[in-house]
């Protein structure tokens, strides 16, 4: 019954999946490649999991939907983003509405639920790992055949426990397969979305292991894991090739995509530091911030402690710890709670170079006005430009966006500032306040790669082209290509194209039709207390939040 298939590999990229599907090593995907149409795919900025599935599902730029990133800072605090916050209709909805039935599984920034003809399963951010679903009984019948469902991985990676991460990853794969052929199967369904996560995961974690110019490359490690990340993409291809034959002889169309792509990670950066250095950031007076400052310049730091815990094998007592403890023990060291906003023109808080101005009636305790906000954002520029690489004196900074050239829409302003692009992506900041009092400091985690700007876009079936290579693709498109390809009208206030080099001559010659905006009342729920730190001890323990 399956008419369109999309399958989201998170992170995946063509620099991994072309070379290797000329060695063989991925059949389905080099076959629907060879088959269909294929592109880059263009991310948001931030290219990050959060604001940009989101993108994809409204065909709309994060200034329109209002969700920029993991979480919603506020001068050194935050709340966790959930799907209510998404301004606006999600495509499931308007197929939904339109008389299609779908099935949509694991797709990130999905809780809670919006009710759909068919189901849905929330993917990353859901707090309790896939028992809230829609309808609300869906997967309680499965569970003692197919196992407990889950949407991340059990195991957070550390060195040393590299085995047991990647066993969790193939399984995290074969239980959401599991699941997805079994619900195709008893709840056939129009379109079927399923995203894996463990591209993403296996990624951020793997990548040094068979990057030999990586500069925490091990030959040693390598003989052993080098092949583990292809592995992990070879045993996506296979259920790849099995989700299509589950989709049975009514499949008219293949999506295969990404919401960003990968690369390696060689260091961090910590833009408060800098902040502080240049004045733009202020400190409190009072005594206890300025012993914790000195300490921290002196090396009493999280990245200390954690480098210390290493040595002796607890590395992984964090996880262990209560959330409120590990607080208190952070509080220890200087962070966000030590610096004086009432002096304070930026902070960064995001790990891919996200800087928020102290802007009044923004932030809580905003200093920036109106009439200020030009300069104050240059300055923040001027010392930014600073940045070099110690060791060839070049600067690291490749592009410095402003938000207006990031997002638009009603709630652009509510985002960050600026984007800093450092050395390709290959560095990145620090999340929170900072991991040391450096401005530049290698990764602390086990962490060797990390996001890049462009995903892929694979098209296949007989409404895409054949054997076509298309460019300047977004993330953004899909939505309205989408739509086009199932006759439906296109919102007026998509913010998307449709892709209509990338389809069959008669679907070109077809002009898409224009409706009217998708726009939705949604009530915004904010996670409970116990919800949040679920949320984010998952995000802390993918690497997201430090």
């Amino acid at each position: 019954m399956t008419k369109l298939l999309i399958i989201g590999l998170d992170g995946a990229t063509f620099d991994l999946i072309k070379p290797w599907s000329a060695e063989g090593k991925l059949p389905t995907l080099a076959k629907l490649m060879q088959d269909g149409v294929t592109g880059n795919l263009e991310s948001t900025l931030p290219p990050v999991t959060s604001p940009a599935w989101p993108t994809f599902m409204t065909g709309k730029n994060p200034g329109k939907h209002g969700v920029f990133d993991f979480i919603r800072p506020r001068a050194g605090t935050f709340d966790m983003v959930n799907a209510s916050q998404i301004k606006g209709k999600l495509l499931w909805g308007i197929l939904s509405e339109a008389g299609y039935s779908v099935g949509v599984l694991n797709v990130p920034i999905t809780y809670p639920p919006r009710p759909v003809n068919g189901y849905l399963i929330p993917g990353l951010l859901s707090p309790d790992q896939g028992k809230t679903v829609y309808p609300a009984d869906l997967l309680k019948s499965y569970e003692a055949e197919l196992g407990r469902y889950r949407l991340t991985p059990n195991v957070q990676y550390k060195p040393g426990n590299e085995d047991e991460f990647i066993a969790d990853l193939h399984d995290l794969i074969d239980t959401q397969l599991r699941y997805a052929l079994r619900l195709m199967t008893d709840h056939p369904t129009d379109v079927v979305m399923l995203h894996f996560l463990a591209t993403d995961n296996g990624s951020h974690a793997l990548w040094r292991f068979m990057d030999k110019t990586h500069p925490r490359h091990d030959p040693a490690l390598a003989a052993k894991y080098g092949d583990a990340l292809q592995k992990v993409y070879q045993h996506l291809d296979a259920a790849v090739a099995k989700v299509q034959a589950a989709a049975g002889a009514e499949l008219k169309a293949t999506v295969i995509m990404s919401d960003h792509g990968f690369g390696p990670l060689h260091r961090t950066i910590n833009l408060n530091i800098l902040f502080l250095e240049k004045g733009l950031m202020r400190l409190k007076r009072n005594l206890s911030t300025q012993v914790r400052w000195l300490a921290f310049r002196n090396g009493l730091t999280p990245a200390t402690a954690y480098k210390i815990l290493s040595k002796l094998g607890l590395q992984n007592i964090t996880a262990k710890v209560s959330r409120k403890a590990r607080n208190e023990m952070v509080g220890k060291f200087l962070s966000f709670e030590d610096v004086d906003w009432s002096q304070t023109i930026a902070y960064s808080m995001g790990h891919v170079g996200q800087i928020y101005l102290n802007v009044q009636g923004r932030e809580p305790h905003g200093i920036i006005t109106p009439d200020r906000y030009a300069a104050a954002r240059q300055q923040v520029i001027d010392a930014l430009n600073t940045l070099t690489d110690p060791a060839t004196g070049k600067s690291l900074v490749d592009r410095i966006i402003p938000r207006e050239e990031a997002a638009h829409g009603p709630y652009a302003d509510q985002g960050a500032d600026l984007h800093l692009i450092l050395d390709g992506y290959k560095t990145i900041a620090f999340p929170l306040f900072a991991t040391e009092g450096r401005v530049l400091t290698p990764q602390i985690r086990g962490d060797s790669g990390c996001h890049r700007l462009h995903g892929i876009f694979i098209g296949q079936g007989q409404v895409f082209a054949q054997g076509a290579t298309i460019d300047g693709a977004r993330l953004i498109d899909l939505a309205p290509t989408i739509l086009h390809i199932l006759g439906q009208p296109v919102p007026e206030d998509m913010d998307g194209r449709v892709l209509s080099e990338a389809l069959s001559a008669e679907l070109r010659a077809k002009s898409a039709q224009v409706g009217a905006a998708a726009a939705a009342s949604q009530t915004q729920v904010d996670f409970t207390a116990e919800e949040q730190a679920e949320v984010e001890e998952r995000l802390r323990a993918l690497g997201y939040l430090g």
